[in-house]
């Protein structure tokens, strides 16, 4: 498989109503040609509405904060996170990313999977 070599500005952008997120997904054998790892970038716009709840899914994930500034939820634990820091989220942890800072929070989001398509989400605050 040759190197792949993918911008922002290459990708559609996605998007969440609520929680309010969008995303571009640069890693995934949903749209490169690519396996093994899907990857991305996410942004939480400054004044998002923070959920009640979070949303879980089948695969780990990592999360890389690139900017801003807020809070993780990770099975009701909660943390500060900002610029720099890393966060693991094992398989089926119910988790969220909150913004309460001055500027989009954007981080680079990890997971091992072949494709974001294989990342089934579940959202329980919704049944």
């Amino acid at each position: 498989m040759p190197p792949l070599i993918r911008r922002v500005t290459d990708c559609p952008t996605e998007s969440w109503e609520s929680p309010a997120v969008q995303w571009w997904t640069l890693v995934s054998g949903d749209c490169t040609a690519s396996n093994q790892l899907t990857a991305g970038i996410a942004e939480i716009p400054v004044g998002a509405d923070i959920p009640e709840r979070g949303h879980t899914h089948d695969a780990a994930e990592i999360y890389y904060f690139i900017s801003g500034a807020g809070f993780m939820s990770v099975d009701g634990e909660v943390a500060r996170v900002a610029a720099g820091d890393t966060v693991f989220i094992p398989e089926g942890a119910e988790h969220f990313a909150a913004n309460d800072g001055s500027e989009p929070l954007r981080l680079f989001y990890v997971f091992a999977r072949d494709a974001f398509s294989d990342v089934h989400y579940e959202f329980p605050g919704e049944k």
